[in-house]
């Protein structure tokens, strides 16, 4: 049976129907080794249609955590090197929930971790967002941080994380700006769902 979904946002109607579309029948899931780190699952696919099509996708093993902390005045941005556009971009703190870890623990554990500071008010953004979905398997879970306090671990970073500070205005600036140095989608979206949460999305 294939239900009806509605939500009702900003005085308009939005038929999300589409959304529970039968899903294609799958066949001969194969999982490669394809490095050190990477998992990559092959699957043929059927879809409502008839049409048959041979699918790849990276395995994102138990989801990441994303820490947009503010310590009521500013914001505590990153600059780390990003290995896949080799550049060094502005991000937040990010990370891989560890087996048998806690989002919320994930989330605290990857702030000390990163800049050395913990949180005692975890709000939770948005309960799942995706990256690149139609070729990787990844669950990405943010949260607000407030609160801060200085408490630091080991971690596994190759050199030191560089912080940047700054104000939701400056944040706006970054966020709308077309020109800007952020580029990272998951960074953005964070962060405007974070100047929302505090009323600063104005």
């Amino acid at each position: 049976m294939i239900l009806s979904c509605h939500s009702f946002i900003f005085g308009v109607n939005m038929d999300l129907s589409a959304l529970n579309k039968t899903l294609p029948k799958v066949a001969n899931r194969k999982v490669h080794q394809a490095s050190r780190i990477f998992r990559v699952e092959s699957m043929d696919l059927t879809f409502s249609n008839g049409v048959q099509a041979n699918y790849e996708r990276i395995m994102g093993g138990r989801g990441a955590v994303m820490a947009v902390p503010y310590d009521g005045q500013h914001f505590y941005l990153t600059v780390e090197y990003a290995g896949g556009v080799m550049a060094y971009l502005l991000g937040l703190v990010k990370g891989k929930i560890d087996e048998g870890e806690s989002k919320e623990h994930a989330v605290v554990r990857e702030l000390e971790e990163e800049i050395g500071l913990g949180a005692r008010k975890l709000t939770l953004l948005k309960h799942e967002m995706t990256v690149a979905p139609g070729m990787l398997d990844l669950r990405m879970y943010s949260y607000l941080c407030e609160d801060l306090y200085p408490c630091s671990c080991c971690g596994d970073e190759p050199e030191p994380i560089d912080i940047v500070k700054l104000t939701p205005n400056e944040v706006k600036e970054l966020i709308f700006n077309e020109n800007s140095v952020l580029t990272e989608g998951r960074t953005i979206a964070a962060l405007t769902l974070a100047l929302h949460k505090i009323g600063a999305l104005s």
